[in-house]
Protein backbone atom coordinates (compact mmCIF):
# COMPACT_ATOMS: atom_id res chain seq x y z
CA UNK A 1 0.00 0.00 0.00
CA UNK A 2 1.52 3.17 -0.78
CA UNK A 3 -0.81 6.71 -0.99
CA UNK A 4 -0.31 10.89 -1.38
CA UNK A 5 -2.49 13.70 0.26
CA UNK A 6 -2.34 16.76 -2.35
CA UNK A 7 -0.47 19.69 -1.09
CA UNK A 8 0.57 17.68 1.91
CA UNK A 9 4.23 16.14 2.90
CA UNK A 10 2.49 13.21 4.94
CA UNK A 11 1.42 9.59 3.56
CA UNK A 12 -1.71 7.78 4.54
CA UNK A 13 -1.19 3.79 4.59
CA UNK A 14 -4.69 2.86 3.85
CA UNK A 15 -5.73 6.01 1.90
CA UNK A 16 -5.28 6.16 -1.85
CA UNK A 17 -5.55 9.94 -3.05
CA UNK A 18 -6.10 11.27 -6.44
CA UNK A 19 -5.38 14.35 -7.96
CA UNK A 20 -5.57 16.02 -11.13
CA UNK A 21 -9.20 15.19 -13.48
CA UNK A 22 -9.96 12.73 -15.73
CA UNK A 23 -8.50 12.95 -19.45
CA UNK A 24 -9.80 10.01 -21.14
CA UNK A 25 -11.60 11.16 -24.70
CA UNK A 26 -14.82 12.62 -24.27
CA UNK A 27 -17.24 9.91 -25.53
CA UNK A 28 -15.07 7.41 -26.08
CA UNK A 29 -16.18 4.41 -24.32
CA UNK A 30 -14.34 2.56 -21.96
CA UNK A 31 -13.90 -1.62 -21.62
CA UNK A 32 -12.07 -3.37 -18.86
CA UNK A 33 -9.32 -5.72 -19.74
CA UNK A 34 -11.47 -9.32 -20.25
CA UNK A 35 -8.79 -10.81 -18.16
CA UNK A 36 -9.93 -9.46 -14.61
CA UNK A 37 -12.30 -11.53 -13.09
CA UNK A 38 -13.96 -10.53 -9.85
CA UNK A 39 -12.69 -13.16 -7.14
CA UNK A 40 -14.29 -11.98 -3.96
CA UNK A 41 -15.59 -8.94 -2.27
CA UNK A 42 -17.75 -7.96 1.10
CA UNK A 43 -20.21 -4.97 1.19
CA UNK A 44 -18.84 -4.48 5.02
CA UNK A 45 -15.28 -4.75 5.04
CA UNK A 46 -11.99 -4.44 2.82
CA UNK A 47 -10.01 -7.47 1.70
CA UNK A 48 -6.20 -6.96 1.09
CA UNK A 49 -3.00 -8.77 1.24
CA UNK A 50 -3.55 -11.55 -0.40
CA UNK A 51 -0.82 -14.67 -1.07
CA UNK A 52 -1.47 -17.51 -3.68
CA UNK A 53 -1.03 -21.25 -1.94
CA UNK A 54 2.03 -22.85 -4.03
CA UNK A 55 -0.24 -25.62 -5.16
CA UNK A 56 -2.22 -22.80 -7.05
CA UNK A 57 -5.40 -24.01 -5.29
CA UNK A 58 -6.10 -21.64 -2.45
CA UNK A 59 -5.95 -17.66 -2.02
CA UNK A 60 -5.58 -16.66 1.68
CA UNK A 61 -6.45 -12.59 2.55
CA UNK A 62 -6.95 -10.39 5.46
CA UNK A 63 -10.13 -9.00 6.07
CA UNK A 64 -10.96 -6.35 7.84
CA UNK A 65 -13.41 -6.93 11.11
CA UNK A 66 -17.49 -6.20 11.06
CA UNK A 67 -18.31 -3.03 12.95
CA UNK A 68 -21.62 -2.61 11.75
CA UNK A 69 -20.85 0.26 9.11
CA UNK A 70 -18.61 -0.08 5.91
CA UNK A 71 -15.40 -0.30 6.08
CA UNK A 72 -13.11 1.51 3.79
CA UNK A 73 -9.73 1.59 2.82
CA UNK A 74 -9.34 4.40 5.32
CA UNK A 75 -9.25 1.60 8.02
CA UNK A 76 -6.81 -0.55 6.94
CA UNK A 77 -4.98 0.55 9.99
CA UNK A 78 -7.13 -1.29 12.50
CA UNK A 79 -5.45 -4.88 10.75
CA UNK A 80 -7.67 -7.92 9.76
CA UNK A 81 -9.12 -11.37 10.35
CA UNK A 82 -6.72 -14.21 8.68
CA UNK A 83 -9.44 -15.82 5.43
CA UNK A 84 -8.98 -18.03 2.49
CA UNK A 85 -10.49 -19.04 -0.36
CA UNK A 86 -10.88 -22.03 -2.40
CA UNK A 87 -10.53 -21.24 -6.14
CA UNK A 88 -12.44 -24.56 -7.35
CA UNK A 89 -15.30 -23.77 -5.37
CA UNK A 90 -14.63 -20.03 -4.24
CA UNK A 91 -15.91 -21.26 -1.30
CA UNK A 92 -14.63 -18.38 1.56
CA UNK A 93 -13.63 -19.48 5.24
CA UNK A 94 -12.54 -17.34 8.38
CA UNK A 95 -9.28 -18.54 9.70
CA UNK A 96 -8.14 -16.72 13.04
CA UNK A 97 -9.40 -13.52 14.10
CA UNK A 98 -6.17 -11.64 14.66
CA UNK A 99 -6.05 -8.53 13.93
CA UNK A 100 -3.36 -8.99 11.50
CA UNK A 101 -1.40 -6.57 9.72
CA UNK A 102 1.03 -8.58 7.15
CA UNK A 103 0.76 -12.36 5.94
CA UNK A 104 3.25 -14.60 4.02
CA UNK A 105 2.91 -18.01 2.84
CA UNK A 106 6.18 -20.81 2.90
CA UNK A 107 7.19 -21.54 -0.66
CA UNK A 108 5.80 -25.45 0.29
CA UNK A 109 2.60 -24.19 1.71
CA UNK A 110 2.61 -25.30 5.14
CA UNK A 111 3.42 -22.47 6.84
CA UNK A 112 1.97 -19.05 7.19
CA UNK A 113 3.41 -15.80 9.06
CA UNK A 114 1.57 -13.31 10.50
CA UNK A 115 2.33 -9.79 12.74
CA UNK A 116 -0.36 -8.37 14.97
CA UNK A 117 -2.19 -5.26 14.35
CA UNK A 118 -1.52 -3.20 17.97
CA UNK A 119 -2.80 -0.14 17.34
CA UNK A 120 -5.74 2.07 16.97
CA UNK A 121 -4.77 4.29 14.32
CA UNK A 122 -7.09 3.84 11.60
CA UNK A 123 -4.77 5.81 9.32
CA UNK A 124 -1.01 3.68 9.57
CA UNK A 125 0.20 0.40 11.37
CA UNK A 126 1.77 0.18 14.89
CA UNK A 127 2.54 -3.47 14.07
CA UNK A 128 3.16 -6.06 16.96
CA UNK A 129 4.17 -9.97 17.72
CA UNK A 130 5.28 -11.83 14.75
CA UNK A 131 3.50 -15.62 14.96
CA UNK A 132 3.57 -18.92 12.92
CA UNK A 133 0.23 -20.43 11.93
CA UNK A 134 -0.37 -23.51 9.93
CA UNK A 135 -2.84 -23.87 6.88
CA UNK A 136 -5.78 -24.42 9.33
CA UNK A 137 -5.27 -21.00 10.98
CA UNK A 138 -3.72 -22.80 14.31
CA UNK A 139 -1.33 -20.65 16.02
CA UNK A 140 2.01 -22.48 16.36
CA UNK A 141 4.59 -19.87 17.83
CA UNK A 142 5.13 -16.66 18.91
CA UNK A 143 8.76 -15.76 18.09
CA UNK A 144 11.09 -14.02 20.63
CA UNK A 145 11.82 -11.07 18.39
CA UNK A 146 14.13 -8.80 19.69
CA UNK A 147 12.27 -5.66 18.82
CA UNK A 148 8.25 -6.13 20.01
CA UNK A 149 6.77 -4.28 16.22
CA UNK A 150 6.86 -5.93 13.48
CA UNK A 151 5.38 -4.47 10.35
CA UNK A 152 5.82 -7.11 7.54
CA UNK A 153 7.30 -10.42 7.13
CA UNK A 154 8.04 -12.39 3.98
CA UNK A 155 9.47 -16.36 3.90
CA UNK A 156 13.46 -16.90 2.78
CA UNK A 157 13.92 -18.56 -0.39
CA UNK A 158 14.21 -22.19 1.46
CA UNK A 159 11.45 -21.81 3.95
CA UNK A 160 13.74 -21.86 7.00
CA UNK A 161 13.85 -18.63 7.87
CA UNK A 162 11.65 -15.57 8.33
CA UNK A 163 12.87 -12.10 6.93
CA UNK A 164 10.61 -9.10 8.46
CA UNK A 165 10.74 -5.38 9.20
CA UNK A 166 10.86 -4.35 13.34
CA UNK A 167 11.14 -1.27 15.76
CA UNK A 168 10.29 -0.18 18.54
CA UNK A 169 8.53 2.69 19.71
CA UNK A 170 11.32 4.67 21.62
CA UNK A 171 14.99 3.60 20.59
CA UNK A 172 16.65 1.40 23.19
CA UNK A 173 20.06 0.67 21.44
CA UNK A 174 19.10 -2.26 19.31
CA UNK A 175 18.69 -0.93 15.25
CA UNK A 176 15.69 -0.70 13.73
CA UNK A 177 15.25 -2.54 10.22
CA UNK A 178 15.45 -6.00 8.65
CA UNK A 179 16.18 -9.09 10.37
CA UNK A 180 16.36 -12.81 9.96
CA UNK A 181 14.92 -15.57 12.61
CA UNK A 182 15.00 -19.45 12.03
CA UNK A 183 11.55 -20.66 12.34
CA UNK A 184 12.62 -22.33 15.83
CA UNK A 185 12.88 -18.63 17.13
CA UNK A 186 16.88 -19.09 17.14
CA UNK A 187 19.42 -17.22 15.38
CA UNK A 188 18.07 -13.68 14.83
CA UNK A 189 20.44 -11.43 13.09
CA UNK A 190 20.31 -7.90 11.49
CA UNK A 191 20.06 -7.60 7.76
CA UNK A 192 19.68 -4.27 7.00
CA UNK A 193 19.23 -1.32 9.12
CA UNK A 194 16.96 1.13 7.91
CA UNK A 195 16.00 3.67 10.68
CA UNK A 196 13.20 5.36 8.71
CA UNK A 197 10.36 3.82 10.50
CA UNK A 198 7.53 6.14 8.62
CA UNK A 199 7.50 4.39 5.13
CA UNK A 200 6.78 0.57 6.33
CA UNK A 201 4.13 2.35 8.83
CA UNK A 202 2.60 3.87 5.42
CA UNK A 203 2.78 0.43 4.22
CA UNK A 204 5.17 0.40 1.66
CA UNK A 205 6.36 -3.47 2.13
CA UNK A 206 9.68 -5.33 0.81
CA UNK A 207 9.96 -8.52 -1.22
CA UNK A 208 13.20 -11.11 -1.24
CA UNK A 209 15.26 -11.11 -4.49
CA UNK A 210 18.05 -12.69 -5.87
CA UNK A 211 20.11 -14.12 -2.73
CA UNK A 212 17.18 -13.63 -0.27
CA UNK A 213 18.34 -9.72 -0.79
CA UNK A 214 15.95 -7.18 0.49
CA UNK A 215 13.90 -5.69 -1.96
CA UNK A 216 12.94 -1.97 -0.75
CA UNK A 217 13.04 2.09 -0.99
CA UNK A 218 13.71 2.26 -5.16
CA UNK A 219 14.02 -0.80 -7.32
CA UNK A 220 16.03 0.84 -9.77
CA UNK A 221 16.83 4.20 -11.13
CA UNK A 222 17.03 3.37 -14.70
CA UNK A 223 13.43 2.29 -14.79
CA UNK A 224 11.89 3.80 -12.32
CA UNK A 225 13.28 6.52 -10.18
CA UNK A 226 10.46 7.07 -7.10
CA UNK A 227 9.39 5.04 -4.09
CA UNK A 228 7.40 2.23 -4.86
CA UNK A 229 5.43 -0.65 -2.70
CA UNK A 230 4.11 -3.90 -2.09
CA UNK A 231 6.84 -5.23 -4.37
CA UNK A 232 6.36 -9.03 -5.41
CA UNK A 233 8.93 -11.05 -7.53
CA UNK A 234 7.60 -13.59 -10.27
CA UNK A 235 8.00 -16.96 -9.32
CA UNK A 236 8.85 -17.98 -12.26
CA UNK A 237 10.06 -15.35 -14.49
CA UNK A 238 12.55 -13.83 -12.16
CA UNK A 239 13.81 -10.63 -14.08
CA UNK A 240 9.74 -9.43 -13.67
CA UNK A 241 8.88 -7.32 -10.58
CA UNK A 242 5.40 -6.22 -10.09
CA UNK A 243 4.96 -3.30 -7.74
CA UNK A 244 2.47 -0.28 -6.72
CA UNK A 245 4.31 2.98 -7.78
CA UNK A 246 4.97 5.82 -5.04
CA UNK A 247 3.60 8.96 -4.26
CA UNK A 248 3.79 11.57 -6.97
CA UNK A 249 3.94 15.33 -6.13
CA UNK A 250 2.11 16.40 -9.15
CA UNK A 251 -1.33 14.06 -10.42
CA UNK A 252 -1.32 10.57 -9.86
CA UNK A 253 -2.35 7.42 -8.31
CA UNK A 254 -0.74 4.51 -7.38
CA UNK A 255 -0.89 2.13 -10.38
CA UNK A 256 0.14 -1.30 -10.93
CA UNK A 257 3.60 -1.57 -13.23
CA UNK A 258 6.00 -4.57 -14.11
CA UNK A 259 9.64 -3.97 -14.13
CA UNK A 260 12.04 -5.93 -16.40
CA UNK A 261 15.11 -6.30 -13.83
CA UNK A 262 17.48 -6.92 -17.01
CA UNK A 263 16.24 -4.35 -19.20
CA UNK A 264 15.11 -1.87 -16.87
CA UNK A 265 11.76 -1.54 -19.15
CA UNK A 266 8.87 0.05 -17.17
CA UNK A 267 5.15 -1.32 -17.95
CA UNK A 268 1.99 -0.21 -16.50
CA UNK A 269 -0.78 -3.27 -16.34
CA UNK A 270 -4.33 -2.87 -17.83
CA UNK A 271 -5.44 -4.15 -14.23
CA UNK A 272 -8.24 -1.30 -13.71
CA UNK A 273 -11.44 -2.63 -12.50
CA UNK A 274 -13.59 0.24 -12.69
CA UNK A 275 -12.74 3.06 -15.00
CA UNK A 276 -10.43 4.76 -17.13
CA UNK A 277 -6.86 4.53 -16.59
CA UNK A 278 -5.72 7.30 -13.54
CA UNK A 279 -9.32 7.34 -12.67
CA UNK A 280 -11.44 4.70 -10.63
CA UNK A 281 -9.08 2.19 -9.45
CA UNK A 282 -6.69 2.77 -5.95
CA UNK A 283 -4.21 -0.56 -5.70
CA UNK A 284 -3.57 -1.78 -2.65
CA UNK A 285 -1.27 -4.76 -3.57
CA UNK A 286 -1.31 -7.64 -5.97
CA UNK A 287 0.57 -11.17 -5.57
CA UNK A 288 1.84 -13.93 -8.21
CA UNK A 289 0.26 -17.07 -8.93
CA UNK A 290 2.63 -20.39 -8.36
CA UNK A 291 3.02 -20.67 -11.91
CA UNK A 292 3.65 -16.77 -13.06
CA UNK A 293 1.19 -16.39 -15.54
CA UNK A 294 -1.70 -14.50 -13.08
CA UNK A 295 -2.07 -12.20 -10.10
CA UNK A 296 -4.33 -11.96 -7.56
CA UNK A 297 -5.11 -7.84 -6.92
CA UNK A 298 -6.48 -6.18 -3.67
CA UNK A 299 -7.99 -3.06 -5.42
CA UNK A 300 -10.94 -0.49 -4.66
CA UNK A 301 -13.09 2.16 -6.37
CA UNK A 302 -12.09 5.69 -6.21
CA UNK A 303 -14.88 8.11 -4.68
CA UNK A 304 -14.42 12.18 -4.79
CA UNK A 305 -13.62 15.03 -7.05
CA UNK A 306 -10.84 15.57 -9.12
CA UNK A 307 -8.60 17.61 -6.86
CA UNK A 308 -9.15 14.68 -3.88
CA UNK A 309 -10.58 11.38 -3.94
CA UNK A 310 -10.35 8.15 -1.90
CA UNK A 311 -10.65 4.75 -2.08
CA UNK A 312 -13.66 3.12 -0.93
CA UNK A 313 -14.12 -1.07 0.01
CA UNK A 314 -10.98 -2.93 -1.20
CA UNK A 315 -12.34 -5.90 -3.30
CA UNK A 316 -10.09 -8.94 -4.85
CA UNK A 317 -9.73 -9.57 -8.14
CA UNK A 318 -7.65 -11.80 -10.75
CA UNK A 319 -5.42 -10.69 -13.98
CA UNK A 320 -5.45 -13.60 -16.11
CA UNK A 321 -3.19 -14.18 -18.73
CA UNK A 322 -0.71 -11.09 -17.69
CA UNK A 323 1.89 -11.63 -20.18
CA UNK A 324 -0.68 -12.27 -23.16
CA UNK A 325 -2.03 -8.35 -22.10
CA UNK A 326 1.19 -6.72 -22.44
CA UNK A 327 2.07 -5.25 -25.98
CA UNK A 328 4.14 -7.96 -27.98
CA UNK A 329 3.39 -10.54 -25.22
CA UNK A 330 6.22 -9.60 -23.44
CA UNK A 331 8.26 -12.36 -21.36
Amino acid sequence: MFWNRLNSTYFLPAILILTGCSLWPFGEKWERNPDLELLVRDDSCCLFNPVWSPDGRFIYYLRTHRNNRITYATSLGIGGELWKINLDTRESKFLLKGPFCSLAISHDGSLLALSYETGDNELEWDGGPLILVDTSGNILDTLPTGLPLVLDVEFGSDDSKLYYYAYDKVYTGIPFGFYRINLDGSGEELVKEEGDVSMMKWGAGFCLCYGDSICYGNIDSLAYPGCFCSPKLNPVHENYLVFLNGYSMGPGIADLYLLNLSTHTLIELDADPFGPPEDLSGFESAYWSPDGEKLVISVGEVYGGCVEASVGILELWILHDVWESLEGGEK
